[in-house]
């Protein structure tokens, strides 16, 4: 019953007809509005959050990967005679494996 609070109904010739003044619709349009308007607030509080979660892990990653490659790079670091002995070393691999080798060191550049 409480749903028929704003309601005026007039029964013509067997049917109910419900009479709306303006009033009434004023009311409905302004519970429609504010009812638009809280869910419009509830979805941008919610992609807010999103983002902030989602900025939050990107900026994680991004640390992570920037002290991953920070270790490797420490790593990567060869002297330069390591350098000409694994090139040797992969040199005379291919010369032994085959009598003419297609790898040859032209020359190492420092870099």
């Amino acid at each position: 019953m409480s749903h028929m609070l704003l309601e005026t109904v007039t029964i013509i010739g067997g049917e109910r007809v419900t009479d709306l003044t303006i009033a009434e619709g004023l009311i409905y349009a302004l519970l429609g509005f504010i009812v638009t308007f809280i869910g419009i607030v509830v979805l941008i509080a919610l992609l807010w959050a999103v983002g902030k979660i989602m900025g939050a892990v990107r900026t994680k990653r991004s640390e992570k990967k920037t002290a991953e490659k920070a270790e490797t790079a420490s790593e990567e670091e060869l002297s330069p005679e390591i350098k000409a002995a694994l090139i040797a070393a992969i040199a005379a691999y291919y010369e032994g494996e085959k009598p003419q080798c297609e790898f040859k060191v032209k020359r190492i550049k420092r870099l």
